[in-house]
């Protein structure tokens, strides 16, 4: 203990972990993490755990080490252990705060953060925590509350970073510039440097936000070369590329976004190429996993694609990416001449896509009263000049930083509250069954992940995307071009099944559904849908939402 508590853990490592004692045996796990050596802190923590099955002191550490290295359910059982053998334990409650979070189950965390609170009230990590979930749902004006009070007590670019976040979604566009602006001079990051980026970019400022990607393009070239790509300009990212690697060899990262390069260039074999260099240098590499099956699909190779899938969903079963990659996978695989298994049920469009028309909410006379009135209310609310840059809107289109759940408008709640009813009958009517991964999640109850407002004018549109975080997803129309509904060209109409890469052979969409005000369009998060442009002279005001399974 001595040799471990002057930092001399090789000498700690090699006396603690030769005793057959669970508590030596915690320390010894503690002291291989602290040198990098993680399979010897495993072995350690589990002949440790062998010994003392219900010590929470080693069923909380080893579950801080398991949280560490992406293992987040095993880190869960771990908590729970500690937490049974010493309730109330400070560090065994953040854990399981952390394990919420990482699943992103920001209700959980936030009372899992509140408990800590409770019970440490000074605890800066409780805090700081409890800040992160509210805003995750939500709840942006307590959040920036937390994070201005943690910003006068100590300070440091993450807190700053965090207040910036709070301050934009509640518009306050200046004061949260200049909150991200002081994260990023103190501790520039990828995640400062994007947040920075597409505050200008959505503010239209592109001088300063081409300024800010030069500057990037030095200290954080990646992230400013994936920025470029995001605004449209692949000529601009392959050649910042090329200069960032001329002389020496890319990391599993590098040759990532040359592979994110080459798809969206159209490039299915250099997409391909660049990736399989990302995943021999990092097999796990999410990114490059991803760009890769979507280069098969772009040329063709349903059956492969399929196969690989089956090993990359047996790791994250309800990841929404590798469901709608399957379901084009077997889209191609029927094209073909065969049948992927749970084709069928994966591109079922009729049974999955569902439109209702919303009833007349309390308080108001007409369906058409309180759209006018709930649009009304969001024109107000979109105040940026252009698009997120990470999400699937293209053109003349913005959306709103701040949730909806967080609104206190009337017509608002009102909106939230009249969705009640489509929900229930959507749930009902598409059922329950182990077969489908969306019925498989059906409990019959959910509760909302997001809701936010999307405004699209001439030209702008969507992208075909899916929505990560999702479970049910929704379009529902406030206000829409006079005439949407018998469009030729389809201008504004939402189309399901057909991905945002081309395919051999191609695909085209399996279902369309016209735009009408007061129309609730639900289908599961997985599902690709975009839209065509809308016209010139147009307006789309949407106010979608995800949902989650919630108890039935």
């Amino acid at each position: 203990m001595a040799a471990y508590q002057q930092g001399r853990l090789e000498e700690a490592w090699a006396i603690l972990s030769a005793l057959r004692h669970a508590k030596a045996l915690n320390i010894a796990a503690v002291c291989a993490q602290k040198l990098g050596r993680v399979e010897d802190a495993a072995r350690a923590y589990g002949r440790a755990s062998a010994l003392a099955p219900t010590d929470p002191e080693i069923a909380n550490n080893w579950g801080h080490f398991e949280l560490g290295r992406g293992a987040v359910e095993a880190a869960g059982e771990l908590f729970a252990l500690a937490l049974r053998g010493a309730p109330g334990m400070v560090a065994a409650e953040i854990g399981l705060a952390k394990v919420a979070a990482a699943r992103k189950d920001w209700e959980a965390a936030l009372a899992a953060w509140e408990r800590i609170v409770a019970a440490a009230p000074a605890s800066v990590e409780g805090r700081y925590g409890r800040g992160v979930a509210l805003l995750e749902t939500g709840r942006a004006e307590a959040a920036a509350g937390v994070f201005e009070a943690l910003l006068q007590e100590r300070g440091g670019p993450e807190v700053a970073f965090m207040l910036g976040r709070a301050l934009l979604n509640l518009d306050r566009q200046d004061e949260a510039e200049a909150r991200l602006r002081e994260a990023h001079g103190q501790a520039p990051r990828a995640h400062t440097l994007r947040a920075l980026a597409n505050l200008y970019w959505m503010r239209g400022e592109r001088g300063r936000f081409d300024a800010l990607v030069r500057e990037g393009l030095t200290t954080l070239p990646l992230v400013a070369i994936k920025l470029l790509l995001e605004a449209g300009d692949v000529s601009g990212a392959q050649a910042a590329w090329e200069a960032c690697f001329a002389g020496r060899a890319p990391d599993a990262d590098g040759w990532t976004l040359a592979a994110q390069i080459a798809r969206i260039g159209g490039d299915g074999a250099g997409a391909a190429e660049a990736a399989d260099q990302a995943l021999a240098l990092a097999p796990g590499h999410a990114g490059a996993s991803d760009t890769r099956v979507v280069a098969s699909l772009m040329m063709g190779a349903g059956t492969e694609t399929l196969d690989r899938l089956a090993e990359l969903k047996a790791g994250e079963p309800l990841a929404q990416n590798w469901i709608a990659h399957e379901s084009t996978a077997c889209r191609l695989v029927g094209a073909e001449g065969g049948r992927g298994e749970g084709a069928p049920a994966l591109n079922d469009v009729e049974r999955f896509v569902r439109a209702y028309d919303l009833g007349v909410p309390a308080g108001y006379g007409s369906v058409e009263g309180f759209n006018a009135a709930l649009a009304e209310t969001l024109r107000r609310l979109h105040t940026f000049a252009g698009r997120p840059l990470d999400q699937s809107l293209r053109g003349a289109a913005t959306q709103t930083t701040r949730s909806l759940l967080d609104r206190d408008e009337a017509v608002v709640r009102a909106y939230i509250a009249a969705l009640e009813g489509p929900i229930r009958q959507y749930l009902s009517a598409i059922g329950t069954g182990a077969g489908h991964p969306t019925t498989a999640r059906n409990t019959g109850g959910y509760r909302f992940q997001g809701m936010w407002s999307v405004r699209q004018t001439g030209g702008g549109f969507h992208e075909a995307h899916v929505h990560p975080e999702g479970w049910i997803s929704s379009a529902y129309y406030v206000a829409v071009p006079d005439g949407i509904e018998g469009a030729e060209d389809k201008a504004g109409w939402i189309g399901f099944g057909a991905p945002p890469y081309p395919t051999e052979p191609s695909l085209e969409a399996l279902k369309w559904v016209a735009p009408r005000v007061g129309r609730l369009v639900l289908f599961p998060s997985y599902m690709w849908h975009g839209t065509r442009p809308i016209a010139e002279g147009g307006e789309r005001i949407t106010a979608p939402f995800d949902l989650v399974p919630g108890p039935g």
